[in-house]
């Protein structure tokens, strides 16, 4: 078994043996995907969680005149699609697209409706997993309403810079510009003169893979 799915959080306290058994119960299939190739696209009926266990795929919401609005993206050892498990959606709202190879483990809904009759441990432990996992995941997008709630684009820049996990005021950036003004609701060019101009106001230093936080103060004011 893969290292990266046996350390998926969704089997978090459950052995090898059981994950295995889970996924010959649930009739699981293992899945690769190219890069940019849809996984899912909206409209498409939802059946299944996906298990990543190598790549990234971003989830986004693409619109008729071909913006696209990115809300999050899937590290390896995450899932998703868990959104419209219990919920009664007859298709998914967004796309998941592949960012580079994916490689992925499909577990249908059905057997998450369903306890065996033993009522096993790894299976209940399997349904804790998957509700921690959800309210994460509901936080998150409450994270995001707020980022987005900034009326100015150096607001919303600066709530989501705030945000991030930072490491003596460095910021890694896994996100392409590209990626990051779609995620930020705002077109590239339109953010690199923003980052140029709180570079060049001292308040950060940007790098391509990285921003480092100089003046966290004025950041703060500026989310008012």
């Amino acid at each position: 078994m893969d290292q990266n799915l046996k350390e998926n959080r969704l089997f978090r306290d459950i052995v090898e043996k059981e994950i295995e058994e889970m996924l010959i119960c649930s009739k699981a299939r293992e899945r690769e995907y190219e890069a940019d190739e849809y996984i899912f696209r909206q409209e498409q009926k939802p059946s299944k969680l996906f298990c990543l266990v190598e790549g990234r795929v971003m989830i986004a919401k693409d619109f008729s005149s071909g913006k696209r609005d990115v809300l999050f993206m899937i590290e390896e050892g995450e899932i998703f699609g868990e959104m419209f498990l219990f919920s009664d959606a007859e298709s998914y709202w967004y796309d998941a697209i592949a960012q580079g190879k994916v490689k992925l483990v499909e577990l249908p809904w059905e057997f998450f409706y369903h306890f065996c009759k033993n009522a096993c441990k790894h299976h209940q432990l399997i349904t804790r997993n998957l509700l921690e996992i959800q309210s994460e995941k509901n936080f998150f997008m409450t994270k995001k309403l707020h980022l987005l709630s900034g009326t100015t684009l150096r607001e919303r820049i600066a709530i989501w810079l705030l945000e991030q996990k930072a490491e003596n005021g460095r910021i890694a950036l896994h996100m392409k510009r590209e990626e990051m003004a779609d995620f930020l609701g705002t077109t590239r060019p339109s953010l690199s003169r923003e980052l140029m101009k709180l570079q060049q106001e001292g308040i950060i230093e940007a790098g391509k893979n990285k921003i480092l936080i100089k003046e966290r103060a004025k950041l703060e004011d500026m989310c008012g």
